[in-house]
């Protein structure tokens, strides 16, 4: 699912050190993992670079056998679009639209996504129904304001969002942070039961290492750091 060979990045072309160095990782079709370091530490530049938000100064950065540096800015956010869910930290959640037409929004620049998605259900509306109650948002809720939400609700409305259209790899920032330790469990087996029906690989990425018990694998950014080093 996932390779990186040799990978610098660096925020300002001056810095006599790299923000990110990594000399090797690798990440399989279907793997749960949970990476975690302490702030500083380059977790969010990892996820820019795996998302094609970013590119690598140099080394080499594959998904699904499709190296991101080679694409352009355009086929990068293409790629993105088609085969990666996001979950973000503050959620990113637009206000003035339902929960469902929030969900929906992940199918909006990707015909490979709608396409999956309507293999599951009759339509895109339907899609996000089930999966917003398969991540413990009841009806009631799907025509509210998320405005209105709880943190935990949308949360829910978040990640349904991130696995509407079954993308083969889901990346997860911090999703957890707001919430309490029994909640954060719950809300990791949701994730766990949605990964596994879409047949997505999870990256879970988080500063509370309480949670890698979890998670079938655990990455230190910091000793993948000092590796490359």
């Amino acid at each position: 699912m996932i390779t990186l060979n040799n990978v610098l990045f660096k925020w300002h072309k001056q810095q006599a050190k790299p923000t990110l160095s990594i000399q090797t990782l690798k990440i399989a079709d279907g793997e749960h993992v949970f990476l975690h370091g302490p702030s500083g530490s380059g977790k969010s530049t990892l996820l820019s670079l795996l998302a094609g938000i970013n590119i690598a100064d140099s080394g080499s950065i594959k998904l699904l056998n499709t190296n991101l540096t080679a694409l352009s800015n355009r086929k990068r956010d293409v790629f993105r679009s088609d085969h990666i869910g996001y979950i973000f930290q503050n959620f990113n959640l637009l206000p003035y639209l339902s929960p469902l037409e929030n969900v929906m929004l992940g199918c909006q620049f990707s015909k490979n996504r709608q396409r999956k998605a309507l293999q599951q259900s009759a339509s895109l509306e339907q899609e996000a129904t089930r999966l917003l109650n398969a991540l413990g948002l009841t009806n009631e809720h799907h025509q509210q304001s998320v405005a209105d939400l709880s943190i935990g609700q949308q949360q829910r409305v978040a990640a349904a969002r991130a696995f509407i259209g079954s993308p083969e790899l889901i990346i997860a920032d911090e999703p957890t942070s707001a919430l309490d330790a029994n909640n954060r469990t719950a809300f990791i087996e949701l994730l766990f039961a949605q990964a596994n029906i879409a047949g997505s690989t999870l990256v879970f990425v988080s500063h509370d290492t309480s949670l890698q018990s979890l998670f079938n694998r655990t990455i230190s950014l910091t000793a993948l750091t000092e590796q490359a080093a």
